[in-house]
């Protein structure tokens, strides 16, 4: 029997009570699962009770089915585990549980654990083996390394890639583009967003940044309901400022041309509702999916991304907006809560592999700049690590807002009137530079700039094929109806 160095007799490191009430928790809550799933693992539970009702768990979340106190006591029956997972242990596990509010700190615990007992054991078949000279000391040293690397990952859950085989993936992955000519992103259906970003990318984190009034809403809402309605990619919307209602009204009102204020206040006559049914009937069927909990904390939303992404098939979260969330952690400033909302963004768009696009305010100083107020990357509020950890950073900029009556760009003079500005200042794996765009704030719409193609529109910053491809081919008869729009008054 093992002894401690004060000659005490060790005891193999287990908690039975806390890993009942992460089991406890997870039956009561399953949206701890979707966060939690890629690190669940029953070899992390010391009793064999935990260890087989922690299986049984995973089997139900794998299949799809409900997880609560029946469901987990005859799925057990069935996996013919019924000897452990009793129904009467079942219960006692969800009677332990008075909140989850310490569910990550109890399993960080329980993977302690888990990974000394596995250490535990590597170690002495490490020192019994030692003993053995018929074994040659290199092979032993090296089976021990490994097997202290495997040790790690029964616990915790890492991946690791061969160059080649990511290799192979993009080319077959662009080979497959290219023959189809489809963007490999997320497209937003405005023509000279969509040459430059190719689509909103797998992984990457996009901040839409501006000042209140400059259409940071509608411009994610466009740039929704395109993908979603045109092409039926499923679109995840948190809404933290809006009501769902509210978004769907400036939907209705953008596929309708129905002044949204009149359609969000209920103020509408008998042929605007007949004219909505008609004109916005694509919403019946299309795949936006929102959730207008406030004050939603980073760990709430990645649990309900994660749902979001399995069971909906959401390609595109967007979050309006970042400075509404908490952290769910304390902290010593707000700032540092808002660089840990940022992180945190960063790493559900990595993990699930989606874009995820994140509204956030400015700063007064764009206010008190003078001149033209135009937004720049220091003026995001309260956290310089969102510039950090952003793929993509647009500024929303309207310069009639600031009574400007021509904005030009590279020498091209433009009209104010429905001008809007979006600045890409930051575009870690592509150009910067000034897209105009037209936005009609009746309708809450954002279009192609009419009658523009960018054929002279190059800024140093841009590569010039941005500019010189079809637009064509993104167009669609639900952005056609805007460009003769442009006599809306703002």
């Amino acid at each position: 029997m093992a002894k401690t160095k004060n000659n005490e007799v060790a005891v193999i490191p287990g908690d039975t009570e806390i890993e009942r009430l992460v089991l406890g928790s997870l039956i009561l809550e399953n949206d701890l699962i979707h966060t939690w799933i890629q690190d669940i693992n029953p070899d992390i539970f010391f009793s064999s009770e935990c260890r087989q009702t922690c299986s049984v768990i995973l089997e139900l979340y794998r299949v799809g089915e409900a997880i609560d106190i029946i469901t987990v006591t005859q799925k057990a029956r069935e996996l013919k585990k019924e000897v452990l997972v009793t129904a009467m242990f079942v219960s006692s596990l969800t009677n332990r549980v008075g909140s989850s509010a310490n569910f990550e700190y109890h399993f960080r615990i329980l993977q302690q654990l888990a990974l000394r007992r596995n250490m535990i054991k590597v170690a002495s078949s490490a020192v019994n083996d030692s003993y053995d000279d018929s074994k040659d000391v290199f092979d032993l040293y090296a089976n021990a390394t490994q097997d202290i690397d495997n040790a790690m990952k029964k616990v915790v859950n890492y991946q690791i890639q061969k160059v080649s085989d990511i290799h192979s993936n993009i080319i077959k992955t662009a080979t497959e583009l290219a023959i189809s000519g489809k963007k490999s992103g997320v497209v937003s259906g405005l023509t000279m967003v969509d040459n430059l970003t190719n689509g909103w990318q797998e992984s990457d984190l996009i901040i839409l940044a501006g000042r209140p009034s400059m259409g940071k809403t509608a411009t994610a809402i466009s740039m929704a309901m395109y993908p979603a309605i045109e092409q039926n990619i499923p679109i995840g919307v948190f809404s933290l400022e809006m009501s769902s209602s509210q978004l769907v009204s400036r939907m209705e009102s953008m596929l309708s041309e129905i002044n949204v204020g009149r359609i969000v206040k209920k103020q509408l006559t008998v042929d605007e509702i007949e004219t909505i049914k008609e004109k916005a009937y694509k919403l019946d069927n299309a795949p936006i999916y929102i959730d207008d909990t406030p004050n939603i904390s980073i760990m709430e939303l990645k649990g309900k991304s994660r749902k979001m992404v399995k069971e909906n098939g959401a390609k595109l979260i967007i979050v309006d907006y970042l400075q509404l969330m908490r952290s769910g952690v304390k902290t010593g400033s707000r700032e540092q809560e808002i660089a840990e909302i940022s992180r945190g963004l960063k790493a559900i768009a990595k993990e699930l592999s989606v874009p995820v696009m994140a509204l956030s305010q400015l700063s007064r100083n764009v206010e008190n700049r003078g001149g033209d107020r135009k937004p720049q990357l220091s003026d995001l509020r309260e956290s310089g690590q969102i510039e950090q950890d952003a793929d993509m950073v647009c500024f929303c900029y309207r310069p009639e807002y600031y009574d400007i009556e021509h904005y030009e760009i590279d020498n091209e003079q433009f009209e104010t009137d429905g001008l809007f500005m979006l600045l890409v200042a930051k575009h870690r794996n592509g150009e910067l530079g000034e897209i105009p765009l037209t936005f009609i704030k009746e309708q809450t719409k954002l279009t192609d700039y009419a009658g523009y193609s960018g054929e002279n529109f190059a800024h140093p910053e841009f590569n010039s094929t941005f500019v010189q491809q079809d637009k064509t081919d993104i167009k669609s008869d639900f952005f056609d109806q805007a460009n003769t729009d442009n006599d809306s008054p703002f």
